[in-house]
């Protein structure tokens, strides 16, 4: 049976990430939970929900893993840095840390680079993780207020190319004071044309997008476009049919050896396990109605795929 790898995780740290970011978790908690009808103290909140995500060391990740049996994890960090107020740690010293862990866990682990291309030096600074540190790839996070097609993000995009590196980058709406303009999948277009030779992931199915990734898959068939799933753990949950159709809609278009599945951990499995997202996935050729999935098909997705992506790399 082919391993389970996530293509699609992070490590997060309180000082790895702006106040104003941590902010918005807390009140997206006290939102939810409102919902539902539930009122919650955002202090306690602050003091006790959020240090889970905390995981400098990757110590929790690892452990994680272990219980989910995934065997395989590509990790990063986040720039917001630009958008909402420079955290303590730069994120050059994130990533830094992160290929660290790459490296003591070599087997575990594969750590991309992430960067705000609007930095001073971020070109300089990439060209060395992927060069110097031999990290894994770029994660881009449009979100922070940048396009795909901007001249600086295309200034990085050349490096990345010039060291035959994958890249992944964030698609669909995202939750406030980011913003989701900047992630729509149609700002996919001029990149999947620009660097036909590049692989380019789009994570999160482009979530309540994926009709608009859809039309643009369907007719980038000759770029290096790659699709996760990462995010979904809710709304499968909420609207099963609707992951259903949007993933056998991708799996369509790109193949299924270039689907693959992903956590977003931290960020769900508090809520939503890795274990039931897993098991979820499993379920699926199981379906007696359309869509329906085969066996290898969720193979493939589940790990199948990113197996032989990842290898390409090595």
């Amino acid at each position: 049976m082919p391993p389970i790898i996530d293509i699609h995780s992070h490590l997060w740290a309180e000082d790895w990430l702006p106040e104003t970011f941590w902010d918005a978790f807390v009140d997206i908690a006290v939102r939810q939970n409102e919902k539902r009808g539930k009122t919650v103290d955002p202090e306690r909140i602050r003091e006790s929900y959020l240090p889970t995500y905390w995981d400098p060391t990757g110590e929790k990740l690892l452990t994680r893993m272990e219980e989910a049996n995934i065997d395989h994890q590509v990790v990063f960090g986040v720039d917001f840095g630009l958008a909402l107020g420079e955290p303590e740690t730069p994120v050059q010293e994130v990533n830094e840390t992160i290929r660290d862990f790459r490296n003591d866990n070599p087997d575990r682990i594969s750590a991309f680079a992430t960067i705000d291309p609007r930095r001073e030096g971020a070109a300089e600074h990439i060209d060395t993780a992927l060069g110097e540190w031999e990290m894994d790839g770029l994660k881009l996070h449009p979100t922070a207020g940048f396009y795909l097609h901007d001249d600086e993000t295309y200034e990085v995009l050349e490096v990345v190319r010039d060291h035959g590196k994958p890249v992944l980058t964030d698609t669909g709406p995202v939750f406030a004071p980011l913003y989701s303009k900047y992630s729509h999948p149609t700002n996919l277009d001029e990149v999947l044309s620009d660097f036909q030779d590049l692989d380019i992931i789009a994570a999160h199915m482009s979530f309540g997008w994926w009709r608009d990734l859809h039309a643009i898959a369907d007719n980038k068939v000759n770029s290096g476009l790659h699709v996760d799933i990462s995010g979904w753990q809710a709304e499968v949950k909420h609207h099963p049919e609707e992951f259903a159709t949007a993933l056998r809609w991708l799996m369509d278009d790109v193949g299924s050896d270039r689907m693959f599945f992903g956590t977003d951990d931290p960020a769900f499995d508090p809520v939503h396990s890795k274990e039931e997202w897993i098991e979820t996935l499993r379920e699926l050729p199981e379906r007696e109605v359309e869509p329906t999935f085969t066996e290898h098909e969720i193979e493939m997705l589940l790990g199948g795929a990113a197996e032989a992506f990842l290898e390409k790399y090595e």
